[in-house]
């Protein structure tokens, strides 16, 4: 990993406002709670300056806040936030399991992993806006930093697609984890590098995968479809966490996984987690 520039807790919350923070923390998944959690947040928002470096149990976070509405609801409502994905992540995942993370954001589910797994495991996130992959890749160094067995940890600034190719991923300003590489009515956008799932495995010469979380804001069928239909059996993950897009989905995704072996365990508010059945 690499050293970093500026370490973490250099911005450091002072001890009110970490307070605040860690009753967010506690708060009951009630209707109390969330208001509360949305009046403490409000408050805090208003009157700290950002970055915050924030610790939620073993994940560290250089934290903006303002622009980035999964990094707002893990810090404070993180009872609102894949409470049964992040559970279904530590259980499914050994500790020396491989972990990919398609559309990391930030590195919420991944500096997870990095603080779960040990020296054997290995975490891929992959996150194609570079704004946002320079706060992953702190994240990732921080998490990786605060904790005694590391994993292998890669980073890749790529977009996942059904080619390899240049495309255009467009932006949301107000909320960065809502990047997506389907056209919509924002007015900025970039052009990325896109590969396939199967190439980066390839590349990376991973052998096996426990876990995968794919959230790309509708173009899930694109990174997850031509993988389950062409990577070897043995690639095949145990779990698979996705993004409840299927409305803007172009393949028929769900089939596609139920042809390969894998029955629905669960569907959350925003996500479907899959798993193998042979397994």
């Amino acid at each position: 990993m690499k050293k970093i520039k500026h370490p973490f807790g250099q911005f450091k919350p002072n001890l009110q406002v970490q307070k605040k923070i860690d009753l967010c923390q506690r708060l009951p998944a009630n209707w109390l709670g969330k208001q509360l959690a949305q009046f403490i947040r409000k408050r805090v928002l208003k009157t700290e300056q950002m970055p915050m470096d924030l610790s939620i149990n073993n994940v560290h976070l250089r934290s903006n806040l303002t622009d980035n509405v999964s990094e707002r609801n893990f810090i404070f409502m993180p009872w609102r936030f894949d409470v049964i994905e992040r559970q279904i992540l530590l259980e499914v995942l050994p500790k020396d399991g491989v972990f990919i993370d398609i559309g990391a954001n930030v590195g919420i589910y991944s500096t997870i992993a990095i603080s779960h797994l040990q020296k054997l495991g290995r975490v891929v996130a992959i996150e194609p806006n570079p704004v946002v992959f320079s706060r992953l890749q702190f994240n990732l160094n921080a998490t990786a930093e605060m904790n005694k067995n590391i994993p292998e940890v890669d980073a890749l600034m790529l977009g996942v697609s059904n080619k390899n190719e240049e495309i255009e991923l467009f932006l949301d300003d107000n909320n960065l984890g809502a990047s997506s590489l389907i056209p919509n009515k924002s007015q900025n956008s970039l052009i990325i590098n896109c590969q396939t799932l199967l190439k980066i495995v390839e590349t990376l010469k991973i052998t096996k995968i426990d876990v995968i979380k794919c959230d790309i804001e509708g173009a899930e069928d694109k990174a997850l479809a031509p993988f389950l239909n062409y990577a070897p059996k043995t690639l095949l993950p145990q779990c698979i966490v996705f993004e409840n897009n299927n409305t803007q989905w172009q393949s028929d995704l769900l089939t596609i996984l139920k042809q390969k072996g894998y029955k629905e365990t669960h569907k959350t508010r925003m996500n479907y987690i899959y798993q193998h059945i042979d397994n």
